[in-house]
């Protein structure tokens, strides 16, 4: 078998395995990007070839390469192996050439050669298998030196980091401002995975938001494009815009009751707007409360009391306690 150079966008190359069976690859341009961008890199080498077909061919031969870039620098030229492209794709002095090892995976995936399996690049751990769709795997995620253990679910087209789940009401949410701000809970049923990390998360670039509502059978769903916290210094206050969904707009919402804007209130951190009572008390929970809520997904499991339990007003009301929520994060 022989395979063909194309062109830059295009090409093909060949080789033999270790068994002596011909194997081609398939490698298509992406863009330029910064030299000093090494998401995901494997390996660097200088080459005196200048072009793209050895520096492949040693891609190919690396089961966890799925791209390549061929760097001109003044010092020479380079070769890179990475396991998946960038979105961030620049022009420049010293600029390097990138080509993706073509795959059937969607958008924010690469392919596992190793596994034959595509998985997530930026939203869970890259040693962790996509889970299938609409299932979920307890994962890690790396942000520099920290490390956030949680559930990696996919869903909607993409797979999303879980940063709170209610189930089964096994976990107290009616907690303090301590546990509020590091976490609790268990990974495998409730949880919620700490103001500290959900701020560190949207400080990485996981901006998006996703809460996922269940009531029995039914079930809905809310998305804001925008997402963001503030630090401790200011209660870590709530933005969000862009709402996408059919639960209704819970947080952003025009209602004087709306959460957007919100400092985290908890019993023993009163924080909210009203000058006549605790929130957190009133409502049984801890959350972004202004002077009431629209939505209250920390609240009290089971309670059905108005605006005690577990609810998102324009889904089931005040007065209905939800049997499921699910709040996640991705990156745009």
């Amino acid at each position: 078998m022989t395979c063909y150079f194309f062109s830059m966008f295009v090409f093909l190359i060949y080789m033999k395995n270790a068994n002596s069976e011909s194997q081609c690859g398939s490698f298509m341009y992406r863009g330029n990007v910064s030299y000093s961008d090494i998401s995901l890199l494997i390996s660097e080498k200088k080459s005196d070839d200048t072009s793209p077909r050895n520096c492949a061919a040693d891609c190919y031969k690396n089961m966890d390469c799925n791209a390549i870039e061929l760097c001109s620098l003044p010092t020479g030229n380079v070769c890179r192996l990475s396991k998946s492209i960038s979105t961030n794709l620049v022009t420049g002095v010293g600029s390097c050439s990138r080509l993706e090892l073509k795959h059937p995976c969607g958008s924010g995936l690469f392919y596992n050669r190793r596994t034959n399996q595509c998985q997530c690049v930026k939203d869970c751990d890259y040693n962790t298998m996509t889970p299938p769709i609409g299932g979920f795997l307890t994962t890690n995620v790396y942000l520099g030196v920290d490390m956030i253990t949680t559930n990696c679910m996919n869903t909607a087209g993409h797979v999303w980091m879980m940063i709170q789940r209610r189930m089964d009401g096994s976990v107290n949410f009616y907690r303090g401002w301590a546990e509020y701000k590091t976490g609790f809970g268990d990974i495998n049923t409730e949880f919620w995975i700490g103001l500290d990390n959900i701020r560190l998360l949207v400080m990485n670039g996981y901006t998006i938001l996703r809460v996922e509502l269940e009531d029995g059978s039914e079930s809905a769903y809310a998305e804001y494009s925008s997402f963001y916290i503030a630090d401790e210094n200011d209660k870590y206050r709530i933005h969000v815009s862009g709402y996408s969904g059919i639960a209704g707009d819970g947080i952003s919402s025009t209602s004087q009751y709306s959460n957007n804007n919100a400092q985290f209130s908890t019993f023993d951190s009163n924080n909210d707007a009203s000058s006549t009572r605790v929130n957190a008390v009133r409502w049984r929970g801890a959350w972004w409360y202004h002077d009431g809520h629209t939505s209250n997904l920390n609240g009290e499991y089971g309670n059905n009391n108005h605006g005690e339990g577990v609810s998102w007003y324009y889904f089931k009301g005040w007065t209905h306690s939800l049997s499921g929520t699910r709040m996640m994060l991705r990156m745009p």
